[in-house]
This record gives structure tokens, C-alpha cells and sequence, in this order.
């Protein structure tokens, strides 16, 4: 939740994302955020509630103090929502909901809200909006690519909470939540870095702690785009299950 400096509040400097990284028996995590401006709409979330992990990635649209703000309100309801008891299914949806109300017509949040169990490895989701979601299956070196389950949050009230969708990571596999900051971002020919060029980082550096990764996969989306300035914010979201 956003902290309190005085009669201001601080948006996006990095106090509203994790000070350092869960400890997750079996896992390794890591959290990457590099905005265009001291404001960015993007936001993650890596914290340990009742024995599993919350997993969120938010990109609000546009850039500056609104956005920004709506990324922070998302990301405080659901953690209210969950102290209050709310299963993942019915905070997505009253969330969703309170922010339809909230935002104005222009305004949404694409965003990966889910909880991953370290015992049985399984991660339960939402995506609205957020995506491709990508899997790194270690033992075939390939990705698999999911869409989004439903529209971006806020855009349209949910008439009732449904189930979220549910994979598993195998021993050396990769849950990459990758905002459109790295695949959008562009070269000077107007060419994007894309798929398969995630895909290909991954396949190159896997075996990496996830905090490298992460700054090979954003290094590459960089030296890609040469001269052309950073367009839009991003965020990246790591999740590996060591091998065993």
C-alpha cells in the first residue's frame, strides 16, 4: 500500500513495491521495474499470505500521477480483500467492479493477480487483459504462451466471481509476467522485440538467478532498440522452481 510522507504521498518512487523478495522454499523470485518517467503506471507485488505466494503485475494506462494512482488503489483492495478472507475468484471480481466505478471511461488496468502454492507448485490466476503470459518448460527448453482470461480490470462490471485458470511449474520451470514495455518496445524501424526474442533470452539463460535474468532480458530489449528512446514503462515478474 502506498505510504504516507506528511500530507503526500509517495507514488511510484519504489515504496509501493516489495523491499526485498519473499523467501520461498524451492523458488527463486525476482521483481523488475523501469519506468519512463518518475511515475509509472506499472506495479508488482511478490508477498507471502497464509502460506503461498501473491503474485500480481499491473499496467494501468498512460503514464503519470493518475495511472499510477490506480495501480496503487488496485494493488491496495486486493491485499484488503484478502486480509478480510476473500478467496482470489471474489476479490478479482469486487475489485474489478470498485474500479469500474472508480476509473473513468478512458481508463483500465491490465493486470495478473494470482497465488502460487509452493507444496503442490500450482498457480491460480487471473489475467485481465495481461499478457502473454509465459511458461518456460525446462524440460523441453520451449515456452508456452497464455492469453488472458478475461477483459482488462475496470473496463466492465463482472456479474458473478468465476474461477481463475490453474498451471503447474515443473522442477527448473519460469512463470515470466512481462508487461508490454518489453515486448512492445521498439527499434527505430518501427520493428517490436516480440515473442520470440523473450522466448530466446530465456532459452539462453535460464539457469541465471532470476535477478539476471531479468537484466538480460531488459538489456536485450534495449540494445534492440538502439537509438530509440524507452516508450513505455517496464515490469517483469520471475518466478523459477529450482531444480530439484
Amino acid at each position: 500500500v502506498a505510504r504516507l510522507v506528511g500530507s503526500e504521498m509517495c507514488i511510484r518512487d519504489r515504496s509501493t513495491l516489495p523491499d526485498s523478495m519473499p523467501e520461498v522454499p524451492g523458488y527463486d523470485l525476482h521483481g523488475h521495474f523501469l519506468p519512463t518517467d518518475h511515475t509509472g503506471g506499472d506495479l508488482y507485488d511478490l508477498v507471502v499470505l497464509d502460506g503461498r505466494l501473491f503474485v500480481l503485475l499491473g499496467d494501468a494506462t498512460g503514464h503519470g500521477f493518475g495511472p499510477a494512482l490506480s495501480a496503487t488503489q488496485m494493488q491496495a483492495m486486493l491485499r484488503v480483500a484478502f486480509r478480510l478472507g476473500a478467496d482470489l475468484d471474489n476479490a478479482y471480481m469486487h475489485v474489478n467492479n470498485q474500479l469500474n466505478e472508480d476509473l473513468p471511461d478512458d481508463r483500465f488496468i491490465t493486470a495478473f493477480a494470482g497465488f502460487l502454492d509452493p507444496a503442490t507448485h500450482k498457480v491460480e490466476f487471473h489475467s485481465g487483459g495481461q499478457g502473454p503470459i509465459l511458461v518456460y518448460r525446462a524440460a523441453s527448453d520451449s515456452c508456452e504462451w497464455y492469453k488472458p482470461t478475461s477483459f482488462p480490470v475496470g473496463i466492465m462490471e463482472l456479474d458473478e466471481a468465476s474461477a481463475g485458470q490453474t498451471l503447474e511449474l515443473a522442477p527448473g520451470d519460469i512463470l515470466g509476467l512481462i508487461s508490454d514495455g518489453i515486448y512492445e518496445y521498439h527499434a527505430t524501424d518501427g520493428s517490436q522485440f516480440g515473442e520470440d526474442r523473450v522466448a530466446a533470452v530465456f532459452s539462453e539463460s535460464h539457469t541465471l538467478p532470476m535477478a539476471e535474468l531479468s537484466q538480460k532480458l531488459v538489456d536485450a530489449a534495449i540494445e534492440f532498440g538502439g537509438d530509440a528512446p524507452q516508450a513505455d514503462d517496464i515490469t517483469l515478474v520471475l518466478v523459477r522452481r529450482l531444480p530439484d
